[in-house]
């Protein structure tokens, strides 16, 4: 029996303790969701959706790309707290000053389009949830490697939170404190997550400076930019399928996209939990680092496709279970995004474990934003032709181009996952492709 060695026995428990914090992040949420819609209906529980699409946004824009680049940046100095305490001060003052100015870019638009005025306390209910994602460092335990802290946190809220629902909603009308419910599990998450940081990590007072933050900001940038462009094809199609097509369609797809990422939840603590290493890795040797991303694309890629097809294949039955009476209407939008397990599977290797650690951020960017764009003029057509459906349709294409262009970006650059042993020397550093 092989001996495994420190750096292996922190990344098997890490991977550990995410696949714990995935389980229920996904699992209990997907546990919850039929009970959800049978209780409220489908058009109570997509406006639900459509609030919480819209809340997203906001979190998009607090990240502001930190999961990646500040976890990037304190896996590199982890060993040294007073960069880790002025790094984290500095993500922190940053994070604050976009939720108080997305507060009040919110609050703008609810009272300015009726649509959304009617239900003022919804979208005031949902921006609790970006509160709670804005205090809750989980870029910081990543970069630290200490996943547990995450994993107890984040579940303990959720399955707190599902108990709550199953105890206090009980009828349609219950849709305001079922949304209730879940911003506040994640809120009190994200203050407990704070609370821990500071202390477990001995992260002491600092005051950014005016060059930390200039700093912190344009690291974070086109990280940024790859998350907004993302959302386009990703969270705004809830928001899509309820504008153009209402909210019993953005029910159908909220359903379905719950169940997907039920199923990338069984991968996604893998991915996760190697980020950090490979960007380690990659700062000490390339070729070692290229070594484990081909294992890691070979391996996730088969663990994925099998869910893919089995989603396809018992549509009709899953959807039964999930939505009930309702569940014809569902079957065609989760085959339509069956094959997003597997894509996003593969994308996430070769974006976040591959081209971030090498620094190719402005060329993933870029491959994000042509994307967002295609996505918007691809999504709206099929939406009001389609509904739900067309929604699915067009961000399985869009997933799909996203992974080509990837492979191509890679490839020009010297790195090829499929072929063994690429020289670290045919990789073009980012600055040459920079000047190029």
């Amino acid at each position: 029996m092989p001996v495994l060695t420190p750096t292996r026995r922190k990344l098997l428990g890490n991977v550990s303790w995410l696949y714990a914090l995935q389980g229920l992040n996904y699992l209990v949420p997907l546990a919850v969701l039929p009970y959800l819609i049978r209780v409220l209906g489908v058009e109570r529980y997509g406006l639900i959706a459509f609030a919480q699409s819209f809340a997203q946004y906001f979190v998009i824009l607090t990240d502001y790309g930190f999961n990646l680049s500040a976890t990037r940046h304190i896996a590199r100095m982890q060993h040294d707290r007073e960069s880790v305490s002025r790094h984290f001060w500095a993500v922190m003052f940053i994070k604050v000053a976009m939720m108080i100015a997305g507060a009040v870019v919110m609050g703008v638009v609810v009272a300015a389009v009726p649509r959304f005025r009617v239900d003022g306390l919804l979208y005031a209910i949902a921006y609790i949830s970006v509160v709670g994602s804005v205090f809750f460092p989980v870029w910081l335990f990543q970069g630290m490697e200490q996943m547990r802290y995450i994993s107890f946190l984040t579940g303990g809220a959720k399955m707190g939170s599902a108990l709550l629902l199953f105890i206090f909603v009980h009828r349609p009308s219950d849709y305001v404190v079922a949304l209730a419910i879940q911003s506040g599990g994640l809120l009190l998450a994200g203050i407990a997550g704070f609370a821990l940081a500071l202390t477990n990590f001995k992260i002491a007072n600092r005051l950014p400076s005016s060059t930390e933050l200039s700093e912190t900001l344009r690291d974070g940038w086109h990280l940024f930019v790859s998350n907004a462009a993302t959302m386009a094809y990703t969270n705004s199609n809830v928001f899509l399928v309820g504008i153009f097509a209402g909210n019993v369609q953005a029910g159908y797809f909220s359903g379905a996209e719950k169940i997907i990422r039920g199923i990338q939840g069984l991968l996604a603590p893998i991915t996760q939990a190697f980020f950090p290493h490979i960007s380690a890795l990659v700062r000490d040797s390339r070729d070692r680092a290229l070594l484990f991303l081909r294992k890691s694309l070979i391996w996730i890629g088969i663990l994925s496709f099998v869910p893919s097809a089995m989603l396809f294949l018992l549509a009709a039955p899953v959807s039964r279970v999930v939505f009930g009476a309702g569940f014809l209407a569902c079957i065609p939008v989760l085959r339509s995004v069956a094959i997003l397990p597997f894509v996003i599977a593969v994308s996430s290797v070769l974006a976040i474990q591959t081209m971030i650690p090498l620094q190719l951020e402005k060329l993933l960017s870029r491959i994000y934003i042509v994307a967002g764009l295609a996505s918007l003029a691809l999504s709206i057509p099929l939406i009001r032709q389609l509904g739900a459906t067309g929604a699915g349709i067009s961000v399985s294409i869009i997933e799909v181009f996203v992974v080509l262009a990837m492979w191509t970006v890679l490839h020009r650059h010297g790195v090829n996952l499929l072929k063994p042993n690429p020289p670290a020397a045919a990789i073009a550093r980012p600055e040459l492709e920079a000047k190029a």
